[in-house]
């Protein structure tokens, strides 16, 4: 189970690093300071994180109990 937990987790993250691999891509790189770019990338990166914080909180609440 904590190994599927584990999985689950570093599949989003490298889900995410590929999404704003496409948002370079489409939108320009972050290296060049593009807005969109930079807004796009802040706005997936906190909705990914906020939404691992859940699953992780959860996930831990379950095995503990």
């Amino acid at each position: 189970m904590l190994g599927s937990a584990v999985g689950s987790v570093m599949g989003c993250l490298f889900l995410m690093l590929s999404m704003i691999n496409v948002i370079q891509i489409r939108l320009g790189m972050l290296s060049c300071g593009s807005k969109q770019t930079v807004h796009s990338v802040t706005a997936l990166v906190v909705l990914v994180t906020s939404a691992l914080v859940v699953y992780i909180s959860t996930a831990v609440y379950a095995f503990l109990h």
